[in-house]
C-alpha cells in the first residue's frame, strides 16, 4: 500500500514533523495530560524543529518507499495481541522526527528504534545509518485473514493519516487539522509532534492513539480510537487551543485525488477514470442527502454548503467497477470512501470543498472539511468529536434513497449555446418502479435558464436517467440542484453541481 507516500498538492515541499518531545514520568499519564501539553504549547511562541541530517534526508521517493520495516521487529509482535506497530524512519521529505511512546497502566515508555528494525537493502545506501529517528508509524491487524497481519492505518507527514477497511487499499487521507486552506493566505500545515500508543489487551478489538498537534496558529490534543473491520472506524476527540486569530480553521479535513472521471474531457490514456474519490456526499442537519461530483477544474474552485449541525460529510469513491478504471496496479475500485459523522452538535457553519487544477494523478488535489461560522480567536478552546469511517458500503448510509451513479455532460445538438447534463440514479425505491411510472425531475438552477428536462428509465439496468438542458448566463457560474420525484415524493438524493462560466 505504497500510495501512503503520495504528495498532497497543497502540502508542496514542506512536510513538518517534530523532534523529541518531553514525556511525563509519572504513572497516571492520560489524555488530560496531552491536553495540558497542548495548552502549554498554545500559550508559548511557536518553535520549529531542525531537520535530520545525513543520507536519510537525501533518499529519493523510490528509495524511501523501498525502505521496509522488518516483520520480526514489530512492536508487540511476540505477544498474542491482535495489534502490532511498525515504524516509518525520518528521511526523504519526512525530515522532522516525532516522538513515539507506549502507555501501559498510566506509565509512559518512550520508544527507541534502531536501524536493525528496518531493511535498507533496496535504498541505495552503502551502509545503514547508525541512528534512526522516527517520522511516523503504521498499525497492522489480521483484517482480511486470521494468519496475516494487514496494514489498517498509517500516520505519516504533518497531521496526515490514512485508514482502510477489509478488502480496501489506501486512497484518500484524513488530517488532524488544516488552517487557511485556499483562502489566499499562506496555508499552515499543523504537525503531529508526538504520539502515545496505548497498549491494548490481547483480545482487544480497538486500539487508542493519542497525538499532540502544533502549528503557528493552534495546538491540539487528539485521541484516536481505531476499530478495524469491514468499515474501519476511527472515533476522534480533538481539543484545540488557538494560539492567534485564525481566519479559517478546517475541522476533520479530508484530502483526495481526482484526475479524470466520466464527465472529464477526452484524454490520451487507456484508463477511462482516474480518481481516489469521485464525489462529495453530505447528510445535512435538516435530513437532506446531497451528492456533488468532483472535477479536475481549470482554475481553483471553492464550493460551500451552508448547514447547521451536520450529520455527516465525506469524500466518496462511488464507482466500484474495475472496467471503469482498467488499472490493475492502482486498484482504484478498492479505494475507501471516507465518511465523517459528528458526535454532538457542531452549530452553524459550512462544509467546504476545494478542487485544485492538477496535471498529474500523483497530486492530491481535493480537500473537504467543516468550517464553523464563528471565527477562531486567540485563547479559544474548541472541542470536536466525530467518527471517521473508511467504508465501501456507502449505499447503506441512506438505503431508501436512489443514488447518483454517473454524471455526463455535453452540448445540446443543434443548440450551440445550450448544455446537456445527464444524471443517472440507482437504488432505493427506483429499482421497484416500472418504466411507466410518472417519475419527474425537480430542478432548480441559478446563473442560467432551464430549457428542457425529462426522465427515462433503463429497465435492463434498473436505473433512471435525468436529462437537464440549460443555457448558461454569460460570464456567470451555473449552480444546479436536482432530484427525482414521484407524485411529490422525493425518490433520490439531491444532485448538486457548480459549473464555472
Amino acid at each position: 500500500m505504497c500510495s501512503v507516500l503520495r504528495l498532497p498538492l497543497l502540502l508542496a515541499a514542506s512536510l513538518l514533523l517534530m523532534a523529541p518531545f518531553a514525556q511525563a514520568q509519572d504513572n497516571d499519564f492520560n489524555f488530560g495530560s496531552v491536553q495540558a501539553m497542548a495548552y502549554k504549547l498554545a500559550t508559548s511562541p511557536y518553535k520549529e524543529v531542525p531537520s535530520i541530517d545525513g543520507e536519510m534526508k537525501k533518499l529519493s521517493y523510490d528509495h524511501y518507499r523501498a525502505l521496509r520495516p522488518r516483520d520480526d521487529k514489530a512492536l508487540w509482535g511476540e505477544g498474542k495481541g491482535l495489534f502490532r506497530v511498525e515504524f516509518f524512519p525520518a528521511g526523504f521529505i519526512y525530515e522532522k522526527p516525532v516522538t513515539i511512546s507506549v502507555v501501559e497502566n498510566g506509565k509512559v515508555t518512550p520508544l527507541s528504534i534502531g536501524p536493525e528494525y528496518f531493511d535498507f537493502s533496496d535504498t541505495g545506501l552503502k551502509t545503514p545509518p547508525q541512528k534512526v529517528e522516527l517520522a511516523g508509524f503504521k498499525l497492522v491487524f489480521p483484517l482480511n485473514r486470521p494468519d496475516k497481519f494487514d496494514e489498517i492505518a498509517a500516520f505519516l507527514g504533518a497531521s496526515y493519516f490514512r485508514t482502510v477497511g477489509r478488502a480496501q487499499v489506501y486512497g484518500a487521507s484524513a488530517r488532524g487539522l488544516a488552517i487557511d486552506t485556499a483562502t489566499g493566505q499562506p496555508e499552515e500545515f499543523p504537525i503531529f509532534r508526538a504520539f502515545w500508543l496505548l497498549k491494548p489487551a490481547d483480545d482487544a478489538q480497538q486500539m487508542t492513539v493519542w497525538a499532540l498537534l502544533d502549528s503557528p496558529g493552534a495546538a491540539g490534543a487528539f485521541a484516536f480510537t481505531i476499530e478495524p473491520g469491514a468499515r474501519t472506524v476511527v472515533e476522534t476527540q480533538a481539543a484545540l487551543f488557538v494560539r492567534h486569530d485564525v481566519s479559517m480553521l478546517a475541522i476533520a479535513p479530508l484530502t483526495s485525488m481526482f484526475f479524470a472521471g466520466k464527465a472529464s474531457p477526452p484524454r490520451d490514456d487507456y484508463r477511462p477514470e482516474i480518481h481516489d474519490s469521485d464525489g462529495l456526499y453530505l447528510a445535512t442537519g435538516k435530513g437532506e442527502r446531497i451528492w456533488r461530483p468532483l472535477a479536475n477544474p481549470s482554475a481553483l474552485a471553492v464550493t460551500s454548503f451552508g448547514d447547521t449541525n451536520p450529520r455527516g460529510f465525506g469524500l466518496m469513491q462511488r464507482e466500484r467497477d474495475f472496467a471503469q478504471y482498467q488499472d490493475s496496479a492502482a486498484s482504484q475500485q478498492k479505494r475507501p470512501s471516507l465518511w465523517v459523522e459528528p458526535i454532538g452538535d457542531w452549530g452553524d457553519g459550512e462544509v467546504r470543498l476545494v478542487e485544485i487544477p492538477s496535471k498529474s494523478e500523483t497530486n492530491d488535489n481535493v480537500v473537504a472539511f467543516w468550517k464553523s461560522r464563528w471565527p477562531a480567536k486567540q485563547g479559544n478552546r474548541l472541542d470536536y468529536r466525530y467518527r471517521l469511517s473508511a467504508l465501501s458500503d456507502e449505499a447503506d448510509l441512506a438505503p431508501l434513497l436512489g443514488r447518483v451513479i454517473a454524471t455526463r455532460a455535453g452540448a445540446v445538438p443543434g443548440a450551440d449555446k445550450q448544455r446537456r447534463l445527464v444524471v443517472e440514479f440507482s437504488g432505493g425505491e427506483l429499482s421497484t418502479l416500472e418504466p411507466e411510472q410518472p417519475v419527474s425531475a425537480n430542478v432548480s438552477l441559478t446563473g442560467g435558464k432551464v430549457t428542457r428536462t425529462y426522465v427515462e428509465a433503463l429497465p435492463s439496468q434498473r436505473t433512471w436517467r435525468m436529462f437537464i438542458d440549460f443555457e448558461p448566463e454569460a460570464k456567470k457560474p451555473t449552480d444546479i440542484r436536482a432530484s427525482l420525484v414521484l407524485r411529490g415524493k422525493t425518490l433520490t438524493e439531491t444532485f448538486a453541481d457548480f459549473i464555472p462560466p
